[in-house]
């Protein structure tokens, strides 16, 4: 099957399968998305399975997700958009194009990438923007950009509610934190004391309390959240499972969030501010998060959890916990600030087998790496597999480098030469049909033509663009070899005594061979 008669089966496909000329079987895709945890996103989610179901779609290749449109990480768009890519997609059913995402750019490169793959898209609302559609490609970048404007304009009206409810010392969260409840709306909006039975005489907002005094106890948040969760369970009769459950899901991330809260929302005070905003030259905008003394607060809105002390108390100790992982990151970061053994690397040549560290001891002086000896592994065993003699790692250090430059040599000779500079070439044939085409469009005015020629620029740009991107990615192994090939008769003792050095190197190198006490062979990956 051609690529021409792949394309127009895959966009005339509804719920069969197409079998691609390598062989390969593509399959139809649905990608269902709404962009909350809200239980009223719930109604849309099932009405859009229940489209897509009928259409033949088998349940495993339904991807599901609750994520916002505007941003391209997110697992299972990258997932369909890596099965497209793979062609295993016959067509991709959707809700809506704004389903699939609220990007132009992003949409543009899906519609680019299932044109390129062959693979056709169905929006079951909207069938005018369906790929077999005629006269549709005007119409799919309008509902783009329509797209990604209402998503701005959502963005700016819920920015404006969140500060006029900072401003009004409302919580602007949408659920609330454990042990309180919200009640009211719009700037009478306040959370309450969560009083709903749990189990046993316990309610959640006295399971909260709970928890608290768990994590003191035991020391941190996730000894005390294990402990809390056992005693729930222990507890009888259960007056609400689905309450048992959520407290039993609490993860101790998200168990260390809540008891930050006892600086603001366990005190009886409402959050304004935790992040500072900074913005660089260039206008890119990041958030920090604020220490928890300086964080704006409207005091007392609403009765405090835990008192002052016991908040101060849970504080103290979060800090605590914070320092000493600090202090343990810092030994870990020591750690690896000691040089690495080449043992991963380092093979015996006579026999295959792994070399093994057969003694070490301390530098001489303050600063030196450790002496290491490396001997294969099967010269230890009781059997004597292999007599091979052992060898200093300072010598296999400095008895590679020759052979590491040969072999950046030879990866080099083995690239293509770098292509010409200037402007990217384009299909002849292409060109001419592009001003026959602007040639006609201009003498008939037809809206026809006019698409053909955008189409025909488009194809023109593409090849462009990627002959342009292969001319990049010669240009940059050639440099990388370059660089190789100069830099490593200078860095020999640079390997020896500085970790870093050494570790870089040894990233770049996939397998070093070591016979009769000296290195015999160097392989670099790729």
């Amino acid at each position: 099957m051609t690529s021409s008669s792949r394309r127009r089966s895959g966009r005339t496909t509804t719920g069969a399968s197409s079998t691609a000329s390598s062989g390969a079987t593509t399959r139809p895709f649905s990608y269902l998305r709404v962009s909350t945890e809200d239980r009223d996103q719930d109604s849309s989610l099932e009405r859009q399975r229940a489209a897509v179901l009928r259409e033949g779609v088998a349940q495993g290749d339904l991807i599901i997700e609750r994520e916002s449109g505007r941003s391209a990480d997110r697992p299972g768009w990258q997932r369909l958009l890596a099965a497209i890519g793979a062609d295993e997609v016959s067509t991709v059913f959707a809700d809506r194009s704004d389903r699939l995402a609220r990007d132009l750019y992003d949409l543009r490169g899906f519609y680019a990438t299932c044109v390129r793959a062959g693979t056709g898209w169905r929006f079951w609302s909207e069938p005018w923007l369906n790929s077999d559609a005629p006269g549709a490609e005007e119409l799919r970048q309008r509902a783009a950009f329509d797209a990604e404007m209402e998503s701005r304009k959502i963005g700016a009206r819920l920015t404006r509610h969140y500060e006029h409810a900072r401003a009004a010392g409302s919580p602007v969260a949408r659920r609330a934190p454990l042990g309180y409840r919200i009640e009211g709306r719009g700037d009478d909006r306040h959370y309450v004391l969560d009083d709903r039975h749990l189990a046993g005489d316990l309610t959640m907002a006295g399971a909260a309390r709970e928890l608290v005094a768990s994590v003191l106890r035991w020391g941190t948040t996730y000894s005390g959240l294990r402990h809390w969760k056992d005693h729930l369970r222990a507890m009888a009769p259960v007056h609400d499972q689905a309450l048992l459950d959520r407290c039993l899901r609490l993860a101790p991330e998200s168990a260390g969030g809540w008891l930050e809260g006892a600086a603001a929302e366990l005190q009886g005070h409402v959050a304004k501010q935790k992040n500072e905003r900074i913005a660089d030259d260039c206008g890119k905008v990041t958030y920090r998060r604020l220490p928890w003394d300086q964080w704006e607060l409207s005091r007392d809105r609403h009765e405090p959890l835990i008192d002052a002390a016991t908040a101060r108390r849970v504080l103290h100790q979060l800090e605590t916990n914070h320092n000493r992982g600090l202090a343990v990151a810092r030994g870990k970061q020591a750690v690896s600030a000691y040089p690495p053994s080449l043992t991963p690397v380092a093979f015996c040549g006579a026999c295959g087998r792994r070399m093994r560290q057969q003694s070490t001891r301390k530098g001489r002086r303050p600063g030196d790496p450790p002496y290491r000896t490396l001997r294969c592994s099967g010269a230890g065993s009781a059997q004597q597999l292999c007599n091979q003699p052992g060898i200093a790692e300072r010598a296999v250090i400095y008895g590679m480098m020759p052979l590491l430059v040969a072999e950046a040599d030879r990866v080099s000779a083995l690239m293509l030469p770098p292509l010409a500079t200037g402007s990217a070439p384009v299909d002849p044939d292409l060109v001419k049909q592009i001003e026959r085409t602007r040639r006609l469009a201009a003498e008939t005015g037809l809206p026809a033509l006019r698409q053909a020629l955008i189409d025909l620029e488009d194809r023109a740009a593409s090849q462009a663009a990627a002959i342009e991107q292969d001319r990049s990615i010669e240009q940059g192994r050639q440099a990388a070899a370059e660089q190789i090939r100069n830099l490593l008769p200078t860095i020999g003792p640079d390997i020896y005594t500085i970790p870093a050095a050494r570790r870089q190197v040894l990233q770049a190198i996939e397998r070093i061979e070591v016979t009769d006490g000296r290195v015999s062979h160097v392989v670099l990956k790729g």
